[in-house]
């Protein structure tokens, strides 16, 4: 598989950047380069986390290389791109988890590493609704060792944080960005019919059709409402009235914003204890109210009975939409403390942090401990 990077995103000659007066440029005499590698930069978290960093990174005076590994191949993948991972005096590691052979080549190329996950990535995702998540020892020992070779992992949330525990050597949380620009704020009017809103991948649905029998019990209860699906397909949830509302980048925050509470069901595992919560994250920065399944990063980001309310059992989740359904101001309070707290989560804090930590990081210039 080649390179997904397109021409702008090539990796700089690092030899030939002239210093500008800025303390990095100073210390090594050009701009140093960051290389931000995953194995595919077309997927949502590299959008999210990594591309997000790029501006942040570029403005602070560091360019940025985008390298693609591509996956399977192993070994070449590596070898293929060794003249791109030997311009970066410092690699980002985007949920990337290389062989031993490839750690000490890459090791050659470049020595001060960072690893970035916002996934439990030291197991397997299930592959079918129920079905238990891999916990394989040779994952998780994969995951130690390059997360033991980092000189720092980011985790994208505390959750996560918890379960790489004392695999890394230095460990910051924190969580994916949002660009609270983007996102317009939900009026939440008093409606007749209540919209209630779900955004996410295709592939995350299964979460979602989870709800069928906590929303069929809520509709016979002689609840209106319609949910709003914002992604590529509908869930398979007969007796749910469903609207699918097609996904873009430039239309999400203003199709969030339409609606009036946000929807984020998850099964309890050690795969879904790790993810990071984005879709809350997104449900508050559109100042939309959000009932959610009391799990991993779920937790740390809806506060239960100020930003949101919590539920597991198939009863608990027909009383928080029962009651949020039925109360427009309460679904307006709820709404306005949500866009608030979500100030932590801004896109602007994220870069001033990570950039700190990435300048730190290159001003030790350390021996690689290979």
């Amino acid at each position: 598989m080649s390179s997904h990077r397109s021409n702008d995103l090539a990796c700089p000659p690092a030899r030939s950047r002239s210093p500008e007066d800025r303390p990095l440029e100073r210390e090594c005499g050009r701009r140093p380069v960051v290389g931000l590698v995953s194995y595919d930069s077309s997927v949502p978290s590299f959008r999210l986390r990594m591309a997000a960093l790029r501006p942040p990174l570029e403005r602070s005076g560091i360019d940025v290389c985008i390298i693609d590994l591509g996956r399977g191949r192993e070994w070449r993948r590596v070898i293929e791109r060794a003249e791109e991972l030997r311009s970066c005096d410092l690699l980002i590691f985007q949920q990337v988890k290389l062989l031993g052979g490839e750690r000490a080549l890459v090791g050659r190329c470049c020595g001060i590493w960072v690893l970035d996950v916002d996934d439990a990535i030291m197991f397997r995702r299930p592959r079918q609704p129920g079905e238990a998540p891999s916990q394989a020892r040779w994952r998780q020992r994969r995951f130690r060792r390059m997360a033991e070779r980092c000189r720092l992992v980011v985790a994208g949330s505390g959750s996560l944080a918890g379960l790489i525990g004392t695999a890394a050597p230095r460990l910051e949380v924190l969580f994916t960005p949002v660009d609270l620009s983007a996102y317009p704020v939900a009026e939440l009017p008093p409606r007749d019919r209540v919209r209630l809103a779900w955004i996410g991948l295709g592939s995350n649905l299964c979460y979602l059709e989870g709800l069928a029998p906590a929303l069929r019990r809520l509709r016979s209860e002689g609840v209106d409402f319609e949910l709003h699906v914002i992604s590529d397909r509908l869930p398979d949830m007969e007796g749910v009235p469903c609207v699918r509302v097609p996904w873009s980048e430039s239309r999400e925050g203003a199709a969030l914003a339409d609606c009036d509470v946000g929807l984020a069901p998850i099964t309890d595992d050690v795969w879904t204890r790790g993810k990071a919560g984005y879709r809350c994250i997104q449900y508050a920065a559109a100042g939309l109210p959000t009932v959610a399944s009391p799990v991993g990063a779920n937790r740390e980001v809806v506060i239960d009975g100020e930003t949101g309310l919590w539920a597991s059992t198939d009863e608990e989740w027909s009383s928080a939409l029962r009651r949020l359904c039925g109360d427009a101001g309460l679904r307006k309070r709820m709404g306005t403390a949500a866009r608030t707290a979500c100030r932590r989560f801004e896109l602007s804090e994220y870069g001033r942090r990570y950039v700190e930590l990435v300048t730190e990081l290159l001003s030790r210039r350390e021996p690689p401990a290979l």
